[in-house]
């Protein structure tokens, strides 16, 4: 028997709010592996880090989604 999993709900991000960087990443849907890309690219996620917690500035990863959908469109456009 195959089993399903759920699509994951996403959170509208908020650009005033504080986000860990695992509820970021949830919200937004941006896995690792793309964040790695993106870094790879020359983008880097600014964060705020506290002790091991690291932590994003909601508007900050607002910004940095369009970056990244600007680099896919460019590596689209290139294809």
């Amino acid at each position: 028997m195959q089993t399903t999993s759920k699509p994951r709900r996403r959170a509208p991000l908020c650009p005033e709010r504080l986000y860990p960087l695992k509820a970021f990443q949830e919200a937004s849907g941006i896995g690792s592996t793309r964040m790695r890309e993106g870094r790879l690219a020359g983008i880097h996620l600014p964060t705020i880090s506290v002790g091991r917690l690291k932590f994003v500035q909601g508007e900050v990863g607002i910004e940095y989604i369009k970056a990244l959908s600007a680099l896919n469109e460019r590596r689209d456009a290139s294809r």
